[in-house]
């Protein structure tokens, strides 16, 4: 990891986390854009791509850039082709021989999300409309990330499937414009008397790597799915009942799940390998992990506890588990290391704050 974690003396306990760090290790940056809001942070080959939005009249409209130190930006070509296109927000990305987004505006009589595809490289991205159906309607349940391994795209969700019932599914893509749904899959659909959903997507060692879990007798447990390709899938369920992997990070050796338990009063579960145990962090009653960034050292999690954003910092065993401090409260962030720091994004209904920590 390149950027160093200053350790000071434990003033409290938190939640089972020792806080560590200091607030002033944090220096704010300009945004790349006024009144940009910025949703996601992806690495790329020279820095960080951020998406996110800007305003645009009444409403907000599309952006992208790139940066190297999180204090230079170059704003990426935007080119929507549909009238959601044109209103939405940009929520993920995968990189692999292209750049492929997910977009997402709210719209129609019931105010539902409505998702747009984007394709291109690290100068423009351009929206590749598609026919309702795929994303929405009736079967719809959600589209919610996106990843990239060479020149094969993945999205993730849930499909309501022909046999009634709902689970996990995927769209995949080898040319960035055009989506074929898969929901019959055996590894990824839901078979009798169980429910799946998908809830994160990353790549690592293994290729795609999904988690998410499956549900059978009213008991929730947490599952990891891992193909070379997109097409071929494995499924392997994870130590524990009563749980949830909603999250995953990998690097070049490994990758660490995160997820949450379901019991009367849930915890933070960290899984250092998909055959140990899940160790046991904070609780919370509510809990939303955002992203998980793995490192050779440590493991760094963006996680919301009771609404409240919390930076998590594990050992790769998933034990050592510190509560590093934030530059603001914030209630939506998100995160990812540049050569320079620690590059964080505080999110508003109306725009975002930027900060590193070196």
């Amino acid at each position: 990891m390149r950027w160093s974690v200053v350790v000071v003396a434990v003033l409290a306990l938190v939640a089972g986390c020792g806080r560590a760090a200091t607030v002033s290790e944090w220096r704010e940056l300009p945004l790349p854009a006024q009144g940009a809001r910025v949703v996601e942070l992806v690495p790329v080959r020279d820095g960080v791509l951020a998406l996110g939005s800007v305003p645009s009249g009444i409403d907000r409209a599309p952006a992208a850039w790139t940066s190297a130190d999180g204090s230079h930006w170059h704003a990426l070509t935007v080119e929507p082709h549909s009238p959601y296109g044109f209103l939405a927000e940009l929520i993920s990305a995968g990189v692999g021989d292209r750049t492929v987004v997910l977009g997402r505006a709210f719209g129609g009589a019931h105010g539902n999300p409505r998702m747009t595809v984007w394709s291109g490289d690290s100068a423009k991205l351009v929206e590749y409309p598609q026919i309702f159906e795929l994303f929405g309607g009736p079967h719809a349940i959600a589209v919610t990330a996106a990843a990239s391994l060479g020149a094969t795209d993945l999205l993730i969700g849930g499909w309501d499937g022909v046999a009634g019932r709902y689970g996990a599914a995927i769209w995949i893509s080898v040319d960035g414009a055009n989506w074929p749904r898969r929901v019959d899959d055996p590894a990824l659909s839901s078979g009798p008397g169980e429910l799946t959903g998908a809830s994160a997507i990353t790549t690592g060692p293994p290729g795609f790597v999904v988690v998410g879990e499956t549900q059978r007798d009213g008991t929730q447990l947490p599952l990891k799915w891992i193909s070379p390709d997109g097409v071929t899938w494995q499924r392997t369920p994870l130590p524990g009942t009563a749980a949830l992997a909603t999250q995953v990070g990998c690097n070049p050796t490994r990758c660490t799940i995160f997820g949450q338990s379901t019991a009367a009063s849930p915890t933070v579960l960290c899984w250092p390998t998909d055959t140990a145990a899940a160790l046991p962090g904070p609780a919370a009653t509510t809990i939303d992990t955002v992203k998980v960034v793995v490192e050779d050292t440590r493991t760094l999690a963006v996680v919301r506890l009771d609404g409240a954003v919390h930076l998590l910092s594990v050992s790769p065993n998933c034990t050592d588990w510190q509560d590093l401090a934030l530059p603001v409260p914030a209630a939506r962030a998100q995160f990812a290391e540049l050569p320079t720091g620690l590059l964080l994004s505080t999110i508003e209904d109306n725009g975002s704050r930027l900060w590193l920590r070196a």
